[in-house]
Parts: C-alpha cells; sequence; structure tokens
C-alpha cells in the first residue's frame, strides 16, 4: 500500500500547487479522524491523496476522460462536469495505480455527493474534505460540523448535508440527485419517524452546486 501512495502521489504532484496544498490539508484532518474513530491511516492517506487528482481539470476534459475510462456519464454530469472528478479519480486508481481496496475506492467516488451507505473511511474523506483548515477560514459553519465529527460522524454529515441544502438553496443551485438521495437516506437514519410522515421532496433549481 506504501507503494502506492508514493506513486498517487507522484502523480498529484504534478498537479496546481493550490491543489496539492489542499490535499495537504485534508490529510491533516483526515488522519486526526482516523486516530480518534481508529482506522488505519494508510487506507486513509491513500484515498485522500487520490481523491481530487482531477478537481482541476477543465469541464470539457472531465467528460472526455470520464467516457475514454467507461465512467457513466449522467445529464446532470454534463451540465456540472466538475461532479465527475471523484468518479473518475476512482476508476484511474483502480486501473492504473491498482488500488484494489474497495473502501478506499468508494471514498474517492463518494467524496463531492456522499452516499447512503459510506464505510468509514468514506465518511472520513468527506468531511476532512470540506472541514479543513482553509474551509473553516471561509466557510465559518464548517468548524462546529468538525467538532460534531468527534463525536459521531453519522451526525456530522448530516449536519454537512443541512448546510448544503441551505446553501445551494440560496444560490438558486440544484441538488445533485446522488447527494440528494444520500440525504435522504442519512436523515431517515436520523430521524426516522419524522422522516416516514413528512419524506422530502427535491427541490430543482437552474445551475448547479458542487
Amino acid at each position: 500500500m506504501q507503494a502506492q501512495v508514493e506513486a498517487v502521489r507522484a502523480e498529484l504532484a504534478s498537479r496546481p500547487a493550490g491543489l496539492v496544498a489542499h490535499t495537504e490539508r485534508v490529510l491533516e484532518e483526515a488522519l486526526l479522524l482516523a486516530a480518534w474513530w481508529d482506522v488505519d491511516p494508510a487506507r486513509v492517506e491513500l484515498a485522500v491523496v487520490g481523491h481530487d487528482l482531477f478537481r482541476a481539470t477543465p469541464p470539457a476534459e472531465l467528460l472526455r476522460l470520464s467516457r475514454e475510462e467507461g465512467v457513466p456519464v449522467s445529464q446532470e454530469d454534463e451540465a456540472a462536469p466538475v461532479m465527475l472528478h471523484g468518479p473518475l479519480a476512482a476508476t484511474v486508481l483502480t486501473r492504473r495505480f491498482r488500488v484494489d481496496d474497495p473502501e478506499v475506492i468508494t471514498a474517492v467516488r463518494d467524496h463531492t455527493t456522499g452516499a447512503a451507505e459510506m464505510p468509514m473511511i468514506g465518511r472520513i474523506m468527506l468531511i476532512a474534505d470540506k472541514v479543513e483548515s482553509r474551509k473553516r477560514e471561509r466557510t465559518p459553519a464548517m468548524a462546529p460540523i468538525r467538532r460534531v465529527a468527534r463525536r459521531d460522524l453519522d451526525l456530522a454529515l448530516l449536519c454537512w448535508a443541512d448546510w448544503k441544502w441551505v446553501d445551494e438553496r440560496e444560490r438558486g443551485w440544484a441538488s445533485h440527485s446522488a447527494h440528494w438521495e444520500a440525504r435522504r437516506a442519512w436523515v431517515e437514519a436520523h430521524h426516522g419517524d419524522l422522516y416516514r410522515k413528512a419524506p422530502l421532496r427535491m427541490v430543482v433549481a437552474p445551475g448547479s452546486g458542487t
């Protein structure tokens, strides 16, 4: 696994400096959470160093590479190609870097939208990506979510999803269907009785959040 980490880090080094710096900040947060929740730090590091390999890729190139690698491209992805950077990275990690840890791959694939069912590495990856220090400076709401993650990772995911829902509504963005399905599952898991009485309805708006 260490050889895979080093190979992916070598690939990451060719990306913009700002993206590399973001990845290091995410790694710092992810390793803290891994220690807190007793998760293998090497597996977490592999997910983190690979998660944003294609985040700086231009939209047209993301679409081309995704189709070339066999990543499904939906109409939503056509409208907001940035949403493909996780699934594309997951596919490249599998094929080019021979990463065969399914939890690492799903963590990379789902780190932008989340998923109804997420392994510990996936939950750590997503939260660390959202609460790294630069994002906390830009969005103060991420600080309490970071604190919650040390008590309850699932609750932290739901708090982030609630913040994202409000942010998208204020910006007039649509919720990506994958994120919406994840949030609906998280709400039901935490508030089952209330959810069954008043199920969530997706809000459709022009544009798209990332």
